[in-house]
């Protein structure tokens, strides 16, 4: 190898953990990078020709600057992935990383290969001690965290030391967390949260998902979720809100407050406007307080494939070019989609699907075809268009564990701590796929004759409080009440119907409430418009007036679901496993203010209905 020309590393590590359970810790390029010593970047516009994808990318160490173009990330997850930097200013002309994982009897063998072209001869040297002997032992550190922590199945922080906070902030950190347990009485969720303050790396805080660690803590959501809160009100910790691209699911656009949020924004990386939409995108996101742990705002790397979880491949293809990804597919439906298309091509992952699957790309529209493959196809991928080309596949029903803005803003946690947290009061915000649920409280006039108006009052009271504890438990929120009637709102369809299932039991079964409490209910899904209505959200449209219509029409004990929400896949997967428990009866309806159509109904019982005996 002569000095100034290319130069090539190849090292091989085995790592006692399968490519699956690795790959979330090495497709972190951002924690990969920072690890390694690598400068903060920061995209950069000096040219105007850049290609749609790519990144032009600076960073400023040192007065050493350096600027270059990445081309976008190519990706087979859990197996590889690489990445190519053109130096335009800078110690390199150009760098060349991969990482792949392979197979083994005892767990994966991890190749990395580094190719680096100095940008002259006087360089050369000293980038090959660099790479050789520091960035090796660097990569070897990080590695065996990362086998430490994949073998135990840990989290980075559980074996990591704890951090440096703001100075006088560890004598405030241990009263407030006394405080914290006192007013949420959760003693281990509360020590846990305080272990992830002081122990996880900057990356790890910018942005906490309560519902996250709550899977992985194995604690109820809504029990996190009232700890993170009130940690807020004590400022332990900050929120703020992300409104993310629906197209490449990256938060984008990130607001303090919900008045400042923007309805119309733009990503830069899709180049397309979007809407924030108050139940699809716009997520509430913690991070340490800037008074206990200050969190810089750097960036190691922008475009890794740990940026894109949803995306299970991710491949650059010149003209002519033929890709053949090696695929390991969970059941379920994805999308195949091009930087240079609108359209897309859906993807039925089956068992027996089909094995064998070529596409070929031209410049017509990507139309929608649907086609059915196997969990580990044969995939080879083809430009036959005029240009080069981006392509990717998506999980289409890929959830984040977040909290989205329609269950949180109306929960009673968040609105008795941060009541003035709420939209403008001129904003109109779209709200789609939200589910309503409408529950009356039936022969109500009875039990205030029979009982007073003392007692009677008392016992709705408490009616609501059970509702009000058991949709905050459901991932839901009460939007209002309304005589005896509740409003809650639902991120999905399903937990609208386990949050009314379990309240019709508690009233049907439990002595301690009175027998005389009859529950009916009307669950309807579909879009809405969420706004601030004297200082707290609300919504209107179609989808609530139906909902509200179809409580009216339910009879005692029964739940009346929309056509929308009894055929919502997670619906029927959920009436599948528990046939013995509901009695369903399909039928149709006319709705008060719908006289022109009539509706296809579900109605829904968890105890058979009585049998009229005609003489």
């Amino acid at each position: 190898m002569k000095e100034g020309q290319q130069q090539l590393y190849n090292w091989e590590f085995n790592l006692a953990a399968s490519p699956a359970r690795l790959w979330p810790y090495l497709s972190d390029t951002n924690r990969i990078f920072k690890k390694l010593g690598a400068t903060p970047v920061q995209l950069t516009s000096l040219s105007r020709n850049t290609p749609k994808g790519y990144l032009e990318l600076g960073h400023n160490k040192l007065k050493s600057y350096a600027t270059w173009l990445e081309e976008p990330y190519s990706w087979e997850t859990p197996y590889r992935y690489r990445v190519r930097r053109e130096y335009k200013l800078g110690l390199l002309k150009e760098l060349r990383i991969s990482f792949e994982c392979i197979p083994t009897d005892f767990g994966t063998k991890l190749i990395t290969r580094i190719w680096l072209t100095p940008s002259n001869f006087t360089f050369s040297y000293f980038i090959k001690l660099y790479t050789k002997y520091i960035l090796k032992r660097r990569l070897s550190g990080y590695l065996d965290l990362v086998q430490e922590a994949a073998s135990r199945g840990l989290m980075p922080y559980e074996v990591a030391a704890p951090k440096k906070l703001i100075r006088g902030a560890d004598r405030k950190l241990k009263k407030l967390t006394e405080d914290l347990i006192e007013v949420s009485k959760r003693r281990r969720i509360v020590n846990r949260l305080i272990e992830l303050i002081r122990c996880a790396e900057d990356e790890d805080l910018e942005r906490i998902h309560p519902y996250s660690l709550a899977e992985y803590w194995g604690e109820k959501k809504y029990s996190v979720l009232n700890v993170f809160l009130h940690a807020a009100k004590l400022d332990i910790l900050d929120f703020s809100w992300d409104v993310c691209c629906p197209k490449c699911k990256s938060p984008k656009n990130n607001f303090r407050k919900m008045k400042e949020a923007r309805v119309h924004l733009y990503c830069e990386d899709c180049e397309s406007d979007y809407t924030m939409d108050f139940n699809r995108n716009m997520q509430l996101v913690f991070r340490p307080h800037p008074l206990i742990r200050k969190i810089p705002d750097k960036n190691y790397c922008l475009g890794g494939p740990g940026t894109k979880p949803h995306r299970v491949i991710q491949q650059s293809l010149g003209i002519g070019d033929e890709r053949y990804p090696q695929l390991k597919l969970e059941v379920g439906t994805y999308l195949f989609r091009t930087h240079n298309h609108d359209g897309h091509l859906v993807l039925h992952v089956r068992d027996e699907g089909t094995e064998n699957v070529n596409i070929f790309i031209t410049d017509k529209e990507l139309d929608g075809q649907e086609i059915t493959i196997s969990s580990e196809p044969n995939l080879s991928i083809s430009n036959h268009s005029s240009s080069n080309m981006v392509c990717f596949i998506d999980k289409l029903n890929w959830k984040e564990e977040a909290i989205y803005a329609s269950e949180v803003s109306s929960s009673v946690d968040f609105t008795q701590l941060f009541s003035r947290e709420t939209l403008k009061e001129t904003s109109k915000v779209k709200a789609s796929e939200v589910t309503m649920l409408f529950t009356d409280l039936m022969n109500s006039t009875e039990l205030y004759v029979k009982e007073g108006d003392e007692s009677a009052i008392g016992r709705v009271m408490g009616h609501f409080k059970i509702i009000q504890q058991i949709v905050a438990e459901e991932r839901g929120g009460i939007v209002k009440t309304i005589g005896d009637s509740v409003m809650a709102v639902f991120w999905e369809p399903v937990s609208a119907l386990k949050a009314v299932q379990r309240i019709q039991q508690i009233f049907t079964t439990s002595s301690s409430v009175g027998e005389a409490f009859k529950i009916k209910a009307g669950i309807h899904y579909g879009d809405c418009t969420a706004v601030n209505l004297n200082g707290r959200i609300d919504y209107f449209g179609t989808t609530v007036n139906i909902a509200s219509r179809l409580v009216d029409s339910a009879s005692e004990k029964e739940i009346m679901v929309s056509e929308a929400v009894f055929n919502h896949p997670d619906v029927q997967l959920y009436l599948d496993k528990n046939s013995e428990t509901f009695f369903i009866k399909e039928n149709l309806k006319e709705l008060k203010g719908f006289d022109d159509e009539e509706f296809k109904v579900k109605q829904i019982r968890l105890e058979r209905p009585p049998m009229l005996l005609v003489i």
